[in-house]
């Protein structure tokens, strides 16, 4: 169903910012993001079937390959002649604006947390569909492979050149590798960025938290180097993780040390020679990150002596804090569409590809497409009926960016 908008090239003439003080067309592009979960209802079997699709294909960190292929199927059979992989093996795609004022870009990641030897089955079922790893992020890929649909059908024409990208490489020890290299690279620069995440419906994070994640291993020595002193590696684990436990947090700056991930042994009657544990320091200081950070090094080197093991630490993950603030008009525009669509909005700080376009000062935000589940006990899962919702503030965030009134006075 085609829907006629003013707020795509006719009224994002170069120069033109469209403000809060200019009421008639601000009421215009509210009346055309209320009418958009309508407009997009023809394409919902579409959507779901899509996604059925996309979720099917195994993307273990480092193995996205099949499901960049997937994108770029997508993006050639909507028409566009921009669409290739780049050199880090992301999936790119390009709809040039009618005056490329302005360029946005729209970036989901392609990679799950769910080994490639898992079943990978897709369950549809009347009010929702699970299956491992297609609330994060299955569904955000799958929604922009359909982006370029999505603006055809709804016969919008934007003004701002809009890149899509699908990312390699992104979540733990690929540490975002596949937009770091594109943005690094990139020919023309970006003036804002969307990062589409799977859920929750009503997300929206706007600034990043300071963030380091590393590894502890600990290795116990072969006999003939073992010294007086020497323990099975989970002992030794054991005297880090109380270390780590007592070391003294200020209540501000905001800080945290989380304990995430603890492996040893293969069965009750042997002790354990290997064992490792995976940790995360979140803080809005940096220098208090920085601070932990010295301070676990030495907690893992002393122990490390004193108990005769190899004790190791390995950090393979930093993220500084920073951000845009609530007042940027990025933000008030996305949460008006919010406002417009019903969608009570949820401020925070999850992790998203939104660090990278913070750490080379391009605003952003990340905003999540429908209710459900990720990474828990039962199988991920995502609902169906507020999907077209979450979409269409999707388009609706784009409308508002390519009329202006995103930009800072």
């Amino acid at each position: 169903m085609p829907l006629r908008t003013a707020t795509t090239a006719e009224s994002s003439r170069p120069g033109r910012r469209i403000a809060e003080n200019d009421p008639e067309m601000m009421l215009e592009l509210r009346d055309t993001v209320a009418e958009l979960p309508n407009a997009l209802a023809p394409l919902r079997e579409e959507f779901l079937a899509n996604l059925v699709m996309l979720g099917q294909i195994p993307a273990p960190t480092g193995e996205e390959s099949e499901r960049v292929r997937f994108i770029l199927d997508r993006f050639l059979e909507s028409g566009l002649s921009e669409a290739g992989e780049d050199e880090a093996g992301n999936a790119v795609g390009e709809i040039p604006g009618t005056t490329g004022t302005r360029r946005i870009m729209l970036v989901a990641h392609l990679d799950t947390i769910v080994p490639s030897n898992v079943d990978h089955n897709v369950q549809v079922q009347t009010d929702r569909i699970l299956g491992p790893g297609i609330s994060d992020n299955s569904l955000g890929a799958s929604v922009l492979s359909m982006i370029p649909l999505c603006l055809s059908q709804l016969n919008i024409k934007l003004a701002s050149d809009l890149k899509l990208v699908a990312t390699v490489k992104s979540l733990h020890r690929g540490n975002h590798a596949g937009f770091k290299f594109h943005l690094d690279h990139m020919p023309e620069p970006v003036d804002v960025g969307i990062c589409l995440e799977g859920v929750q419906l009503g997300r929206l994070d706007y600034f990043s938290i300071g963030t380091l994640r590393g590894d502890i291993t600990c290795d116990v020595r072969p006999v003939q180097s073992r010294s007086y002193g020497s323990e099975s590696a989970i002992a030794v684990l054991n005297r880090i993780i109380n270390q780590l436990l007592n070391i003294e947090i200020p209540q501000r700056p905001f800080t945290r040390i989380n304990i995430g991930k603890l492996r040893a042994g293969v069965s009750y009657d042997i002790e354990p020679d290997h064992a490792d544990l995976g940790f995360e320091v979140i803080s809005h200081s940096d220098e208090m990150i920085a601070r932990l950070q010295k301070r676990i090094e030495d907690i893992v080197n002393e122990v490390s002596a004193r108990h005769a093991v190899e004790a190791k630490l390995d950090c393979f993950f930093r993220r500084e804090a920073g951000g845009i603030p609530f007042s940027h008009p990025l933000v008030q525009a996305v949460l008006g569409v919010m406002q417009t669509l019903g969608i009570e909005p949820d401020q925070g700080h999850s992790p998203s590809e939104l660090s990278e376009f913070i750490a080379r000062g391009i605003p952003a935000v990340t905003i999540g497409l429908t209710t459900g589940e990720k990474n828990r006990k039962e199988p991920d899962q995502i609902m169906i009926e507020p999907l077209l919702t979450g979409i269409a503030q999707l388009i609706g965030s784009l409308l508002a960016i390519d009329a202006g009134v995103c930009e800072e006075e």
